[in-house]
Parts: C-alpha cells; sequence; structure tokens
C-alpha cells in the first residue's frame, strides 16, 4: 500500500517516482468525511518527559500527522533489516581473517549484601560492566567482560576496553585482517565525533581493518544482554549466600569462580588514566563530523 518493494531503498526513502505518493493516492484520497472530528492518542515530549496526549481534530488532521511519521518510519524499517542481515551474516565467519564482535554497556551492579539493613538500599555502591561477544571462524564465538569502579561509561572507559579486547584477538588469532564491531547508536558513549577518531587510531595501531556499525534505533538487543544478566545473576546468587563483594576485584573473583565460559577482567582505574592520558589531546583537535546521524556505519 505504501511501497512498491520493501527491499528497494529508493522506495523505502520515497525516492520512488510510482510510489512515492502513495499515502496521498491510497489513503489520504479515499477517505469518505475528511472534515469529521475524532480523537487520537499520540506521544509527545513534553518538559523533558515522553507522555501520550489526547488529541482531539479532524480526520484530515489525524492523517496529516501521520503522513510526517511515514518517512521516517520507512527509513527505520529499512535500516534495522539491512542492518539485522548484515549483522547475521557477519557472525557466519568463513576464515580465520575476519571476526565479528557485538558490544554494550550493561547496567550497572549495586553491590549489595547479604542481610543488609534498609537505609544500606540508598548508599550501596555500584561497578559498571561493559560486555562484549566475539564470533570466530568455526562458529566458535566467546564473551568478554569488563568490571570497572568507575561509573562514567565514557570514552575513555570504553578505550581501555576495547584496547584490551583487541590486543588478545591479535595474539591469538594470527591471520586476522579484518574486525566488525556492532553496537547500539548511543551518542554519549559509541555514535561521537571523538569515538569515530579513536576508531581511525585503533585501526592503525593494532594493523587492521576495523569497522564499527551502528543497529538501528531500538534494535541493539543481543547476546551481550544475555551474557551481563547471566554474569550479574551468579554473583548476586553468591552474594545472598554470604560471598562478601565490595569493589570490582571482588566482582571479578567471585564472577571468575562461578563461570569459565565467560572471561571475566577487571578494568583498573590505572588502565582507564591510562587510556586518557593517551587520548586527551588527539581529542583537543578532533572536529565534529557533520549528518552522522544518518550514517549506520
Amino acid at each position: 500500500m505504501l511501497v512498491c518493494d520493501e527491499q528497494e531503498e529508493k522506495c523505502m526513502f520515497s525516492c520512488c517516482h510510482l510510489c512515492s505518493h502513495n499515502f496521498d493516492n491510497n489513503i489520504m484520497k479515499n477517505v469518505i468525511n475528511p472534515t469529521k472530528r475524532i480523537q487520537w492518542f499520540q506521544w509527545v515530549l513534553q518538559d523533558g518527559k515522553t507522555k501520550g496526549i489526547e488529541f482531539n481534530d479532524t480526520i484530515n488532521q489525524c492523517l496529516l500527522t501521520l503522513k510526517e511519521k511515514i518517512e521516517p518510519f520507512l527509513n527505520h524499517i529499512f535500516i534495522k533489516r539491512q542492518q539485522a542481515a548484515f549483522f547475521e551474516k557477519m557472525k557466519i565467519i568463513p576464515n580465520d581473517e575476519i571476526i565479528c564482535i557485538q558490544v554494550d554497556f550493561s547496567e550497572n551492579f549495586r553491590l549489595c549484601m547479604q542481610n543488609a539493613v534498609q537505609n544500606s538500599y540508598y548508599s550501596q555502591d555500584a561497578v559498571s560492566l561493559f560486555t562484549t561477544y566475539v564470533w570466530y571462524a568455526g562458529g566458535g564465538g566467546e564473551s568478554f567482560v569488563y568490571i570497572s569502579n568507575n561509573l562514567a561509561h565514557d570514552k575513555y572507559c570504553i578505550n581501555a576496553s576495547i584496547d584490551n579486547l583487541l590486543k588478545q584477538l591479535t595474539q591469538r588469532f594470527q591471520h586476522l585482517q579484518q574486525i566488525h564491531i556492532f553496537s547500539d547508536r548511543s551518542s554519549q558513549q559509541f555514535k561521537q565525533k571523538f569515538f569515530f577518531r579513536n576508531v581511525c587510531r585503533l585501526s592503525q595501531q593494532h594493523k587492521m581493518d576495523l569497522s564499527w556499525h551502528y543497529f538501528a534505533t531500538s534494535h541493539g538487543k543481543g547476546v551481550v544482554d544475555t551474557v551481563g544478566g547471566t554474569l550479574k545473576r551468579l554473583v548476586h546468587r553468591a552474594i545472598m549466600s554470604g560471598e562478601r563483594c565490595t569493589s570490582a576485584a571482588d566482582f571479578v573473583k567471585i564472577a571468575q569462580s562461578k563461570t569459565t565460559t565467560i572471561n571475566v577482567i577487571e578494568l583498573t582505574q590505572d588502565c582507564i588514566d591510562e587510556s586518557k592520558g593517551q587520548l586527551e589531546q588527539l581529542f583537543k583537535v578532533t572536529k565534529s563530523v557533520p549528518k552522522t546521524k544518518k550514517f549506520i556505519q
């Protein structure tokens, strides 16, 4: 009804001369009484909060509002499907020259204690989890999780984690030439000028082709979420059994004793500070890249 072919980019981006006016021809022109008043609900951002607001207007106005949202919706659907298909393709690695990685920050883990008093809930410390999963040749896969007392989730923490991971992979896979990394599109963490510049630096440093791909908005969930959830569940069970966990080092120690299928690594503040020292001067001269929101790689 809206496009000729859902697989064609020009159709989904409203550039096709055959279907770019389908909404008007198939919907707008077929309304019997466009001036009839109706009620509908719409999500609207007000005062920094997304709310479901009721609108009372004509059918024609409702359809005009819907029409404004059709183009970005079709764009989103096309990008989501194409990126998902490419991601699945890259996970089936044909040789040991290419590796596929998914990364994400898991929700911070609160360092609770068994039989803690009620008021302690509001003063609990936490640790951050940077979760990664690696697919390599032969259908194999492996997970790495970096645990830190630093809760910033910033570019320096990410660089320290990725740099350590790349060092391990290049040492292990001698013929490695390409790495494809997938993540969500968080502008605070991954999709910003400093990160773009650092990807180029990491590619040169490790002497390989390094590509970073971004999932479509709200479609970044994957195996890394399972890895993070599993690790936190194992540690929480240990704490509820009486083990003491007050820092990232304690978390790593407990996690390593509970599972051998997940590589759990402590990301110390010294490593993060070293990362910051390497990148601060580089980032001072880094320039913005216009229109990056439209790109997924």
